[in-house]
């Protein structure tokens, strides 16, 4: 006879086993994303995945929904893109080569088959698509960080950029307040990058996203060609809960809202949820990244 406990044991067993598995895919993923002009070949990640070598191409593809050669090229195109709108000082063939091109056509004619754009048209006038700020691939087992601190957040006085409009695009703000940031000197190692999130963009219509991209400044924001303007973010109790990896998706935010809020008996104050992007820059990797999210309560 089968116990009635039984059941439940078996699905823990099994999520158990999806959660390693998929932690085996995500070192792949992990180790590629910090690899990508290293050893990315089968021996390698598999010894990462700790597969056979002869399944490994049919478990990552099939787990992930994308190839293993595929999510490499979008990774140095992602990467591309980043330098092309964000590094106005080099040129498009070291971009190309460092992106693993032999030369400029052929790089454009790749990105250009991905992006819809040239490289030239992208870096005058960049149209971001969802592959460059979404994950690339559908694991749903990454670790999440569930310890929530309650914190009190000093009122900070910054200089923003207010956007509003499709998610995807939100990255010309970024690119106005990094162009004000070289001109004032305010470098990444100085003030506070944050991003004030009005709305979230899984529910609202893409024309009514909102966003502040902001960095902490005390001085006189003058007007500017940048559309940079001074703002506030208000200081008050905020649960505090950090990030690790990948800016793309962070789980943790909407841990806060689903799981943590309802259990903990706090209200939300009427201010958005805010990141406050601890390391930033170009030189930062995806994996090391570290961002620290707070709801701000009453």
């Amino acid at each position: 006879m089968v116990m009635p406990d039984s059941k439940p044991a078996s699905d823990l067993d099994a999520r158990q086993c999806r959660k390693a598995y998929a932690a085996r895919i995500d070192a792949v993923i992990d180790y590629i994303g910090q690899a990508l002009d290293g050893d990315l070949s089968v021996q390698r990640l598999s010894e990462v995945a700790h597969f056979s070598t002869c399944h490994f191409h049919r478990q990552f593809t099939r787990y992930t929904g994308i190839t293993v050669a595929r999510l490499v090229r979008l990774l140095r195109l992602r990467r591309a893109s980043m330098r092309l709108a964000f590094n106005p000082h080099e040129t498009i063939t070291q971009i190309a080569l460092e992106a693993g091109y032999e030369n400029p056509e052929s790089f454009s004619r790749a990105f250009k088959q991905a992006h819809g754009q040239s490289p030239s048209a992208f870096r005058k006038l960049p149209q971001w698509q969802n592959w460059q700020v979404r994950p690339l691939t559908n694991t749903q087992e990454r670790t999440l960080n569930t310890d929530v601190e309650l914190v009190d957040f000093a009122t900070t006085r910054v200089a923003a950029v207010e956007y509003q409009g499709p998610e995807p695009q939100s990255y010309t703000a970024t690119m106005k307040l990094v162009a004000w940031r070289r001109e004032h000197g305010v470098g990444p190692q100085m003030g506070r990058t944050f991003g004030v999130h009005y709305s979230d963009p899984n529910t609202t219509p893409p024309a009514e996203y909102r966003l502040d991209v902001c960095v902490s400044y005390e001085g006189d924001v003058l007007p500017n060609a940048h559309d940079v303007v001074a703002k506030e973010i208000d200081g008050g109790r905020c649960a505090k809960i950090r990030h690790l990896g990948s800016r793309s998706y962070i789980a943790e935010a909407d841990y806060l809202y689903r799981e943590w809020l309802p259990a903990s008996g706090e209200e939300l104050r009427d201010f958005p949820m805010f990141f406050h992007y601890v390391n930033v820059g170009p030189d930062v990797r995806e994996a090391d990244m570290i961002t620290d999210v707070y709801l701000p309560l009453l």
